[in-house]
This record gives C-alpha cells, structure tokens and sequence, in this order.
C-alpha cells in the first residue's frame, strides 16, 4: 500500500461515508520543497489551512474554491451544481469549519494505510488548526527545512467539477521514520511466529464507534444559536428501548435497545417486523387442518344506513300453531238443508230512462 494509493482510497470512501458524495482521485502528484520556497505553491485564491502536528511541527493543506463551494453545496442542498464560471470569492472562517471534520479525517484514514513506516509518520497526527489569510502569513508558520508537496486533482460527483488538494508536511526524521509507529510494533511483536489471521478474525478485531441517538428534537435555527454551555434541553421521548444506530454520513441505521452487558454499555438490535403472512395450502390439507374452504369471492352489498332499521318481508310464521294434519275433511255435497233467507226489503221499480235529452254530434267537432 504506497502514499498515494493509500489517499486515493482514503479520499473515495471518507467523501462517501462523511458527506454521501463521490470523489475520485484523478491525479497524485507528490514532489519534494525546502522551506524557503514554500510562499510560491500555495494560490490566494484557495482555502489556506494551518495544521497542528505532532512535536509542535505544523503543517498546510489548500483546497481550492470549486472543491470547498462543492463540500459546501453537498452539506446544505444534497447536491453539487456545475460551475457557472467568474471569479471565485473570497474565502472565510466558516468555510474553514465547514470543511475542516473533512480534512481531518482524509488525513487520519490514509496515515493508517501505507505500509511504509516513514509515509505513516509523513500523515499521522495531523488535523486542522486555523484559516490562514494569505500564503505569506502561511509559509512564514512553516519553520521546517524540507516539506513533502501532495497534489490531488479531484473529480467531483461523476464530473460536474474539477477540484485541488494541496497536502503540505514535513519531512519526518530520519532516525523516526524507519520505525513503525508504536501499534504497529507491539502487533508484529504478538505475532511472532503465528499464523496470519484470517478475514473473518480481522474483522471482528476492529474498533467501530457507534453514534446512538435517543431522541430527536426540532427548533427554529435562531433558539439553536442561542444555545450555550449549561442549557437543559427537554428530552421527553428519549427511550433506551427505541434507540438508532446512526450512519457515518446522517440517517438511521437500525433500531435497538440500549443497556448493559458485564458492566459495559451495550446495544441489542431489534429486528424489523415484518407483515404476518398466510401460508397457502392444498386442498386435500384442509380436512386435517378443520379448514373450510375459501368461498368464492363476491362483491360486498352495500349495507343499509345506521339510521335505518332492517325491513323483514318473509311472511310470519308463529311457532305455537297447533297441527292441522288430524282435522277431518268438510263434506259440502249435501246443501239442501239449508235454510232460506228471509227478511230482505222490496227494491222499487227503475225510472224510465227515455226522458233523457239526446247527446249532441261529436263528428262535426272533431272535423272542426
């Protein structure tokens, strides 16, 4: 694993992880620069950072005004726009902390890859210090002999922009940079003459932070900047029991309930419920099963209004009626005996109906 491998991978998969955004290194350019010649490589234009270092020995980074408006862009609107063009503005101290938790962990990421011990020493412990204004005031905070100039040209979200990164360090010393750093010793020293480990057992041999969010609160961005140490902010559906991992970049992960385990805190994952699903059987399991079979389907009738009571039109059918089976048949062929009816009134005669005047001719009517 070289330097530039090493950042080209480190650069791919922090702008993944951190800002769900796509970098690509297109070119690493990596040259050697006294001390006294530093002021001509750095540009006004560009984000000047000053590095804290280990032993007090600073270094520089410069990220250019298309890669720093494209982190920008990323990080408020989820997107990177193409450039318009003109000239770029000037950069301040919130570029600066917008940018930096990038740079800091480009740097630590690929100071943990290169096999060679003294490129490890070239990178690690370096993280961001402060804006520098001018390239003067730069190089003048620069106070060692020999620097290492890393240049990475970057393509920007699948080539919507061209950006720089100018990586500026000093040389380790000579005597420090052919000893691995202290990790590595004490991992070759615990080796010795064991077997390589394998894939699975280096996995799980990794350190990996969680980031576990209780609750989630929402206020006006003007009561968040009116936040200071010592507020007490109400945490009313905070539940150890509905607890998310977090991803790296933003987002829920997973669901778990947070607790103990031997007297470290630890996180039980919760499972995703999924819909019940019923299971499909055969006709001939039904009978062991005391299944019915499913009736064929129908379109619902739509049921009276609740206002409406149910009109029962089946004829009434009383259950105390006694059996008319044993009734013995009528005998009506003898009807002579019965007796004659007396008593009625006399009707008198019908007028003559021959005094009626006659109807007049509708034919003449009807032709008029």
């Amino acid at each position: 694993m070289t330097l530039a491998k090493s950042l080209r991978l480190s650069l791919a998969k922090v702008a993944d992880d951190l800002l769900d955004l796509a970098l690509a290194a297109l070119a690493i350019k990596v040259e050697e620069v006294a001390g006294d010649d530093l002021q001509e490589h750095f540009d006004a234009r560009n984000l000047l950072m000053l590095l804290d270092g280990p032993d007090g020995r600073p270094a520089a980074a410069a990220l250019d005004p298309l890669l720093v408006g494209a982190l920008i862009q990323q990080q408020t609107m989820a997107q990177v726009l193409p450039d318009t063009g003109g000239d770029p503005r000037p950069m301040t101290d919130t570029d600066a902390a917008v940018t930096a938790p990038f740079v800091n962990a480009l740097i630590k990421r690929a100071a943990a890859l290169p096999d060679a011990p003294a490129d490890k020493h070239l990178l690690a412990g370096h993280a961001f210090g402060s804006r520098v204004d001018n390239p003067r005031l730069l190089s003048l905070a620069l106070e060692e002999q020999a620097y290492r100039l890393i240049t990475l040209t970057v393509d920007i979200a699948g080539g919507v922009r061209q950006g720089q990164i100018l990586l500026c360090l000093p040389e380790p010393d000579e005597a420090v940079a052919q000893v691995p750093p202290e990790d590595a010793v004490e991992e070759v020293a615990g080796k010795g003459n064991q077997k390589s480990a394998t894939l699975s057992q280096s996995v799980l041999a990794l350190d990996v932070g969680l980031d576990i969010a209780l609750a989630r609160l929402r206020m006006p961005l003007a009561r968040l900047g009116q936040l200071r140490v010592g507020d007490t902010l109400e945490l009313n559906g905070a539940r150890f029991d509905r607890a998310e991992v977090l991803r790296p970049g933003g987002g829920s992960l997973v669901r778990g309930v947070l607790g103990q385990l031997d007297g470290c805190r630890a996180l039980r994952i919760v499972p995703e419920k999924r819909g019940a699903q019923t299971p499909n059987r055969r006709a001939s399991d039904r009978a062991g099963l005391d299944q019915r079979a499913p009736e064929p389907h129908s379109p619902p009738i739509p049921s009276a209004p609740a206002e409406m009571a149910p009109i029962d039109v089946s004829p009434a059918a009383p259950d105390d009626l006694p059996d008319m089976s044993d009734l013995p048949e009528l005998d009506l062929s003898n009807m002579d005996d019965l007796p004659e009816l007396d008593g009625l009134p006399e009707l008198d005669d019908m007028p003559d109906l021959g005094d009626l005047p006659d109807l007049p001719d509708l034919s003449e009517r009807k032709a008029g």
